[in-house]
């Protein structure tokens, strides 16, 4: 123990003097030993602690994924994630409304909180596991039945993470969950949106700095450079996984806030988000579709630029180590013109000029499972 009089400095074993309150040097008060906080590598030991020191409300409640990321730090990135999407459906409510019930009622607690998640969670084993390490933190006995959870995932292609479900179409790809980021053809996709057998990717990272097109004309995402690049020597590079890609049909609307024109549908293997999309899988705050145009600073203001909001940092990307501009497929204010992302994530709608090669490139794509 130690004095918090700075002019005394007394120190003692804590061991003898754990229960003084003032300093046997001076008559001080003690200072209290700064204790460092937990951090496990393990989601069982996690959910161990967090029901002992925090009891079942918190184990169970609406914001136990933030604790629990807290108790991980920067482990455990996809069971965060995991966590997360089961508290935003309410699915540990099933199991609370299991406490106090007879053992019987414990293993059908899961089985229905299972049966009420979208298939793409319902059918996934790392879901089905983290039930049960919840149902263990409880101190449930509950046999892992082979209706309830799947013995073992299909064997996995060489660049694809066992982080989520096998694909109900038998593709060998693993279904990833929304919100995670899984490895496909040598890089770092982050996934957007799982929806009928495919997954929305975004490369995690901005992969280079290129021109939407390569000379400053009026341009839509129709007949730019940069789309021929992507869905020709980009999309050559994939080889044989090129077969995974499917193939999607892009409407190109007009920007909504200067009406420019924004072309004629197009069907690509590889794209750009859109401002609709940068917005809606990035929070969804609807500040796009409803016009809620802010300044540099954040405030509203009718003639701003900018889609200015809390999700500005989900929509960072660096390219190599440092923060990057990344280009998004919709005009802006005039047709040499391009919306794209800032450093800081705000969403520029009034663009750049489209032959500026200092902003990035995030390749999209639908991947088939």
């Amino acid at each position: 123990m130690k004095c918090a009089n700075p002019n005394c400095d007394g120190e003692w074993n804590s061991a003898r003097g754990k229960n003084l309150t003032l300093c046997p040097f001076c008559q001080e008060p003690v200072a209290e030993e700064k204790k460092t906080p937990p951090s496990f590598d393990h989601v069982a030991e996690t959910l161990v602690y967090i029901k002992e020191q925090h009891g079942v409300d918190m184990l169970l409640g609406k914001n136990v994924d933030g604790l629990f990321a807290d108790l991980t730090r920067n482990r455990l990135r996809d069971e965060k994630d995991l966590i997360k999407q089961l508290c935003e459906k309410g699915t540990l409510d099933f199991l609370k409304a299991a406490i106090g019930q007879p053992e019987s009622e414990h293993e059908f607690a899961i089985k229905r909180a299972l049966s009420k998640l979208p298939k793409y969670l319902k059918d996934s084993p790392a879901v089905a596991e983290m039930l049960f390490c919840f149902a263990e933190a409880l101190g449930w006995k509950v046999p892992k039945a082979q209706d309830a959870v799947q013995d073992q995932a299909p064997p996995l292609p060489g660049n694809i993470p066992p982080n989520n479900q096998s694909s109900p179409k038998g593709s060998g790809i693993i279904a990833p969950l929304a919100g995670s980021v899984m490895r496909f053809a040598g890089i770092d996709w982050r996934v957007l949106a799982v929806e009928n057998n495919k997954a929305l990717l975004l490369s995690e990272k901005v992969l280079e700095q290129r021109p939407y097109n390569t000379e400053l004309v009026d341009i839509t995402w129709e007949n730019c450079t940069l789309r021929q690049y992507l869905n020709h020597d980009f999309y050559n590079n994939f080889g044989a996984e090129k077969s995974a890609i499917a193939e999607t049909h892009n409407d190109n609307p007009n920007n909504l806030w200067y009406g420019t024109y924004g072309g004629n549908a197009t069907t690509d293997k590889i794209f750009l988000l859109s401002l609709e999309e940068a917005d809606k899988y990035f929070g969804d705050s609807g500040d796009y579709i409803n016009k809620r145009r802010k300044d540099y600073n954040g405030k509203s203001d009718s003639k701003g630029y900018w889609i200015h909001n809390t999700y500005n940092k989900n929509r960072i990307a660096n390219y190599g180590n440092e923060g990057a501009w990344w280009w998004l497929r919709s005009p802006g204010d005039t047709s040499d013109n391009a919306a794209n992302v800032r450093t800081d994530g705000t969403v520029h709608v009034y663009g750049s000029n489209v032959h500026a090669d200092s902003v990035g490139v995030r390749p999209a794509l639908w991947l088939n499972l």
